[in-house]
């Protein structure tokens, strides 16, 4: 996939697009297509109505499962270079992807977002 490739994917199809530094945001009416393809996600936007970030909740049923979730988060972060905003609490993980130098979201956010629901699909 190029740098410049927005087509609409599944999710899996994500799963093996590396990151890049140089990323263009995608426009509104493609991110909308494309969330589709991603349950439980949501884009945010500012009170101007500017796209923020990729987010999503995950709920967990103890603190372990989300230290595992956490743990993982790290690791994609750090293989990918490119590191979400996350908060956490007793059962749930928060999580906001965004490309800072793109001004809003990018391939690399959803590539992420796709691992990221792959790595914690089985952690309950």
């Amino acid at each position: 996939m190029s740098l410049t490739d927005m087509s609409v994917r599944s999710p899996s199809d994500w799963l093996h697009v590396a990151c890049q530094h140089d990323t263009r945001a995608w426009p509104l009416e493609a991110l909308k297509a494309q969330l589709v393809q991603f349950p439980g996600w949501s884009v945010a936007f500012d009170a101007q109505g500017q796209v923020l970030n990729l987010w999503r909740e995950y709920r967990f049923a103890n603190f372990e499962g989300v230290k595992m979730a956490v743990h993982a988060l790290m690791h994609l972060a750090d293989d990918e270079d490119h590191h979400p905003e996350a908060q956490f609490g007793y059962q749930q993980l928060t999580v906001r992807w965004s490309t800072h130098s793109a001004q809003g979201i990018s391939n690399n956010d959803w590539a992420c977002a796709a691992k990221l629901d792959d790595a914690l699909r089985h952690i309950g």
